[in-house]
C-alpha cells in the first residue's frame, strides 16, 4: 500500500492559522494508476484532515517511496 504525505494549512478558532501541517496516510489506492484512484487518495486525505480542522487548504500531496 502506498504512503502519501499531505502538507496543508489549517484554520482554527480566533483566526489561528496552523501552517505547514503534515499528515501521512496509507491507502490501497495508487494515484499513478487512474484518475479515479487519484480522486480516492484526495478524498481520503480530505477526510483525515477534516477530523481536526473544518477549514483547511491542501498545499501538496506527495507519494513516499
Amino acid at each position: 500500500m502506498p504512503d502519501y504525505r499531505v502538507i496543508f494549512t489549517g484554520y482554527g478558532a480566533n483566526r489561528t492559522v496552523y501552517r505547514a501541517q503534515q499528515l501521512t496516510i496509507q491507502t490501497p489506492h495508487n494515484w499513478d494508476t487512474s484518475e479515479s484512484d487519484a480522486a480516492n487518495v484526495l478524498f481520503i486525505a480530505r477526510k483525515e484532515i477534516k477530523k481536526h480542522f473544518s477549514r483547511f487548504a491542501i498545499i501538496s500531496i506527495e507519494k513516499l517511496g
